[in-house]
């Protein structure tokens, strides 16, 4: 009995079927139809089942890096390093120009010449023959501050004595009477004792 020919590119399997076409490179294994011979339907090769975990464990490590990423305190830490900055200080200076106008300078006033005050002066009444007493009283009513300072009384008796009380002497001689004189002047008068002729 003579073998089957097969045709080139087409080996034969022993049973007369045709074997199947290598895969071309570059391009994907065509999957098995069901049934194939020593393989159940529904299950997947060596080689699918390595793409698939290769797959299943990518897919996996995107989910852990996506949720590692939201929880990540990393992020979280510049948040609230940024909500716990203390906000700058800000220094605003504020320079305020007062302007003051002073008034116009016062021309100093020249003193006015003051005349001197004429010296007050009082009239002197002639009190003579009278006692020294009474002659103290009438200057001092004419305008004399003290009638006893503005006199002075000595003896012309020619004893030399000390005129002491005004009422035991009498006047015989003042100068000057009748005449007004300046408050500040003194009053020379004459006296002896009463009982006692003048000179």
């Amino acid at each position: 009995m003579t073998a089957p020919i097969s045709a080139p590119g087409h080996p034969q399997q022993p049973d007369g079927a045709p074997a199947p076409e290598a895969p071309q490179a570059g391009y994907p294994l065509p999957p098995l139809p069901e049934g194939a011979p020593g393989k159940p339907a529904g299950q997947f090769d060596a080689k699918q089942k390595t793409v698939l975990g290769c797959g299943g464990m990518v897919a996996a490590f995107l989910i852990v890096l996506v949720i590692a990423a939201a929880m990540s305190p990393s992020e979280a830490k510049p948040a609230k390093a940024a909500e716990a900055k203390p906000a700058p200080t800000v220094t605003v200076t504020v320079t305020a120009t007062v302007t003051v106008t002073a008034p116009p300078p016062v021309a100093a006033k020249a003193p006015e010449p003051t005349q001197e005050a004429a010296p007050q002066t009082a009239q002197v009444p002639d009190m003579t023959g009278k006692s020294g007493d009474l002659l103290v009283e009438a200057l001092k009513t004419s305008g004399f501050a003290d009638g006893y300072k503005a006199t002075s009384f000595h003896d012309v008796s020619g004893q030399g004595r000390t005129v002491l009380l005004l009422t035991n002497w009498k006047i015989c001689d003042q100068d000057p009477k009748n005449k007004t004189i300046p408050i500040t002047d003194k009053i020379s008068v004459g006296v002896v004792k009463f009982g006692e002729s003048c000179p």
